[in-house]
């Protein structure tokens, strides 16, 4: 199971997906929030009157320290981001519990909990299938006065809280939209949760606070000023919240339902402060002084748990659970002290990258007054090399002129030989030279290896400049120029110097692989069709289904639907980590061996795509040979391959000696190999280890193949 919980940094969220990750060993979750991550609860804490770090309790910090976890920062109302976010991990639970928070501006208060919604169920309608959504309210929509449980509850209470308002058309936003799109939307109404990381505006917590500074004071009374005694709340422990959100996104009888998360007892706020203190050793020492004010209408405010007990579900914890659990974490919390900060202080970058990828034949010719719109600066310098330039390189420096540009050329050598650390010294003085500035712009015009190396340019001149890519091969508009990663290699491994630094824009012209010969066309489609296994059936068809218009024709139209496909597939899947936080990803698939073989013939002689096509061949061996495909699955895949010359053949023996440099590829990859296999036409497998000698019979497998039809590879 696939479970997105929005709102994850927050005091619910935190205990929802650590109780999730205790109760199913298979689940996955991804969290999103506005929030950058870190190991604390979002909201703060005072011990003994100081700032306290509010870290989160060992169950807890170690779900978020889980391999099936991950988190993405993410705005609601961001909507590309939410949207490739939420498709590229195809939840089948969305748990949304991301909320503002009472005391808020009427208008953060539609922002956040009603057009959040609105904006995730638009997301949710466009996905192919049809997720559970579980929509976390609040108890306050009963108004301010709750029948107790067995009365009637009066469906549209008059609603003076603007919070509880809010809250209210949210749940009737999900129920319109949810039936339009056809989701199963279940409500869950929390009631009021206590436990660890609780916000100290809330009363548990403030007096918990309090108690737990004054009972490190021997002997010394304690004065509490407190409000409203007369008031009665259903306090419920947020562990028992938690296991009722599970219990209500994954139980089939929940379909639709609306469910009170309450333990359905309207407590006194005098019996929780009581507890409190009990708890805290401090019976007697606490002098409180209530201030009546204005006390709640008549009636109990509590959850009604018919609902839920019809699930199966019982709390698990009473009022004093609760109060020791919160009273035991307030004393374990380390204060900061003014004179030696016990914490570091917290530096929160927010960095967002968006550009366009465009696929159009024409492009060519129409990226440059794309540019000039998104550009102050007229000064551009076209990177590309000596057989683009002779192809394209004129042309692209005239449409640059003709939209208004200063435009220039600097042309690097041929292939992977351009990748290297002293041409980057060299361009760097070329730009310096052409008095290229912060705000002018480096064209990217060729293949991967000059998306990677002017990439890589303009990372590192001044500390980061502008650059566009117009990508003129297969691999490089759907793979190379896309993702921001760029680098060059070093002699002992490849891509080993680089940064991540996006393009403004990348601009992909079909037109322009017509003249792309066999070898670099077929080394493109090796990118494809790794990107058609990792979860795309309809791409690995289309390849399947129109090799002889590609290998042969050169047809700009099925070259145009393959590179929207693929690019499409691939930014899906970059979307929640951009950065490669995390090192296992399916995208790694056919590169372990690939990476490791090019380093070893000295990047000369094969091309990257075909490496590529090698290391597939020997995923899929490995495949088959743990039983994770079946051999159908496993001789359609070589089938593909065959048909567009891959993999090449080339000498054994590097083959053999690539096996040497898989410790390389473990330093990149966090000390393990994550190798990537495909299980099915669309879907992959990883493990972090390969037995010994695994990886050697798939490769000795893999060389027997039958090598009629496929490129020779000059030793």
């Amino acid at each position: 199971m696939r479970v997105l919980v929005t709102g994850a940094q927050g005091f619910v969220g935190r205990w929802l997906v650590a109780d999730w990750f205790e109760r199913d060993p298979t689940v996955t979750v991804l969290g999103v929030g506005r929030s950058a991550a870190r190991g604390s609860f979002s909201a703060q804490a005072t011990r003994r009157g100081r700032p306290a770090e509010a870290l989160c309790p060992p169950l807890v910090g170690g779900a978020l320290r889980s391999p099936r976890y991950a988190y993405a920062q993410v705005d609601l109302l961001d909507a590309p981001r939410l949207r490739d976010v939420v498709h590229a991990f195809a939840p089948d639970v969305v748990v949304h519990l991301a909320t503002a928070l009472k005391g808020e501006a009427p208008t953060a208060l539609v922002r956040s909990n009603v057009e959040g919604v609105a904006a995730l169920l638009q997301v949710l309608d466009a996905l192919p299938h049809r997720p559970v959504l579980v929509l976390g309210s609040t108890g306050a929509v009963y108004g301010p006065s709750t029948p107790p449980p067995g009365v009637r509850r009066t469906a549209a209470p008059e609603l003076a809280d603007p919070y509880a308002l809010s809250k209210r058309m949210a749940e009737e936003w999900a129920r319109t939209l949810g039936a339009s799109a056809r989701l199963d939307v279940r409500v869950a109404r929390i009631f009021n949760p206590v436990g660890p990381g609780l916000d100290e505006r809330h009363l548990p917590a403030s007096v918990a606070s309090a108690l737990t500074a004054a009972s490190d004071r021997s002997g010394a009374r304690v004065s509490l000023r407190l409000g409203e005694p007369r008031s009665t709340r259903d306090f419920v422990d947020v562990r028992d919240v938690a296991s009722a959100l599970r219990l209500v996104a994954t139980h089939p009888d929940a379909a639709g339902g609306t469910f009170d998360v309450g333990r359905g007892v309207a407590c006194p706020v005098t019996s929780l402060v009581e507890a409190l203190i009990e708890t805290a050793g401090l019976t007697g020492r606490v002098d409180v002084e209530w201030r009546p004010g204005a006390r709640l209408a008549p009636g109990e405010h509590c959850a009604d748990p018919a609902a839920l007990s019809a699930l199966g579900f019982a709390p698990r914890h009473d009022l004093r659970d609760m109060a020791a659990h919160l009273v035991s974490w307030y004393g374990a919390l380390p204060e900061v002290s003014p004179f030696r900060a016990s914490a570091p202080m917290q530096v929160e970058v927010v960095a967002r990258h968006t550009y366009e990828v465009e696929v159009e034949r024409g492009l060519l010719d129409a990226a440059a007054f794309r540019l000039r719109a998104r550009l102050d600066s007229r000064h551009a310098v076209v990177l590309t090399d000596p057989t683009v330039a002779r192809l394209y390189g004129d042309r692209a420096l005239g449409a640059l002129r003709a939209a208004g540009f200063d435009a220039t050329q600097t042309v690097l050598p041929e292939g992977e030989a351009a990748k290297r650390l002293d041409v980057h010294h060299a361009l760097v003085d070329a730009l310096h030279d052409r008095h290229f500035a912060r705000r002018s712009v480096l064209v990217c015009l060729g293949g991967a290896t000059v998306s990677d190396v002017g990439g890589f340019v303009a990372a590192t001149f001044m500390r980061g400049v502008p650059y566009a890519n117009l990508p003129t091969t297969l691999l490089a508009q759907h793979d190379g120029a896309v993702g921001g990663k760029v680098a060059v290699n070093t002699a002992w491994a490849k891509n080993a110097v680089g940064a991540f630094h996006h393009p403004i824009g990348v601009y992909c012209d079909p037109n322009t692989l017509v003249t792309l010969d066999d070898r670099n066309l077929s080394a493109g489609i090796a990118e494809s069709i790794k990107v058609a296994l990792t979860g795309d059936a309809t791409l690995f068809a289309l390849l399947e289904a129109h090799a002889h218009e590609v290998l042969m024709q050169r047809d700009p139209l099925v070259l145009e639907a393959i590179v929207r496909r693929s690019a499409a597939h691939k930014i899906a899947m970059l979307a929640p980590d951009p950065l490669e936080v995390d090192l296992r990803r399916p995208l790694n698939l056919g590169h372990t061996l690939a990476h490791a073989l090019e380093t070893e013939l000295a990047y000369s002689g094969l091309l990257h795509g075909e490496a590529v096509g090698f290391g597939l061949a020997v995923a899929t061996a490995v495949s088959r040979a743990r039983g994770w495909c079946t051999s159908g699955v496993a001789d359609r895949i070589l089938s593909l391959l065959r048909a567009y010359r891959l993999p090449p053949v080339f000498p054994s023996d590097a083959a053999r000696a690539a096996l040497g440099r898989l410790d390389e590829i473990r330093r990149v990859r966090g000390g393990a190999l994550h190798f990537v296999a495909p299980v099915a036409i669309d879907a992959v497998r990883m493990v972090a280890e390969l037995e010994p000698g695994e990886l050697a019979a798939a490769v000795a497998e893999t060389l027997a193949l039958p090598s009629s039809g496929r490129v020779r590879v000059a030793a």
